[in-house]
């Protein structure tokens, strides 16, 4: 009997752990890139929740309420700040309103848009594009009812109301 002693793998055992190794990257690489959408949607919830709050203040005090916006830089930090009510800012979303760009001068200047509802339910009306990455949100505003309404633009996978 002879005793040989055979060192490193056989052709199917490398096979099997590069097939595993593949599953594992189908599966981790889809919930990466998902993130961003996550974070977008998460942003989105939150303007939508300032707008819905701006509106049911002004019907239910008799008063005109402002909702602002401004943009601001990611989160880096493990604080998080509570914003006012009425008033929103960015986590590294770029902000567009109507869905025109800025041209660079007013780009400095102007980072702060507003929308006003009225005692009657109406508002000044408009839509706020949020871009985050290579992923865009619209929210839009009806200046009649003050009907507030969101969608993701170009994510086929979560594509419409979020």
């Amino acid at each position: 009997m002879s005793n040989r002693y055979h060192a490193g793998f056989s052709l199917l055992e490398l096979i099997l752990v590069m097939v595993i190794i593949g599953m594992a990257v189908a599966v981790v690489v889809p919930r990466l890139s998902n993130s961003e959408v996550t974070i977008l949607k998460a942003q989105v919830r939150e303007a939508v929740a300032v707008l819905n709050y701006a509106r049911r203040s002004a019907i239910v005090e008799g008063k005109q309420k402002v909702a602002s916006f401004h943009e601001g830089k990611e989160n880096t930090g493990s604080k998080t700040s509570k914003s006012e009510p009425g008033k929103w800012t960015s986590r590294g979303a770029t902000i567009q309103w109507g869905g025109n760009y800025l041209s660079e001068d007013e780009e400095e200047e102007s980072k702060t848009f507003e929308i006003i509802f009225y005692p009657e339910g109406g508002s000044s009306g408009g839509a706020i594009v949020l871009t985050y990455k290579y992923h865009k949100a619209k929210i839009t505003v009806s200046p009649i009812t003050g009907k507030i309404e969101s969608e993701i633009l170009d994510h086929e996978e979560d594509s419409g109301r979020i």
